[in-house]
């Protein structure tokens, strides 16, 4: 679970199959100020969206997975649940 910001508005992304999926970042303050940036990843939730703006303090549940991108260590969250 995170509890964090919105970097900026969700966006909607359509896969190669048709299924739609809602993106967004979610910052998480640590102690020192410095942020930790989760890449949140999901299925639609069309109630949700309108809401997901950029600012907005949301709370994330789902499977954390770390991998590599650009040299850089990238954190994503698959959904399981969202809510603000």
């Amino acid at each position: 679970m995170i509890i964090g910001n919105l970097g900026a508005n969700a966006v909607l992304r359509t896969t190669s199959e048709g299924k739609q999926l809602m993106t967004f970042n979610v910052a998480v303050n640590q102690p020192n100020g410095e942020p930790i940036w989760f890449n949140c990843v999901g299925n639609m939730r069309e109630k949700l969206f309108p809401y997901l703006q950029k600012g907005q303090c949301v709370s994330v549940v789902g499977d954390l997975s770390v991998g590599l991108y650009n040299g850089r260590i990238d954190l994503s969250v698959n959904i399981d649940k969202c809510e603000l």
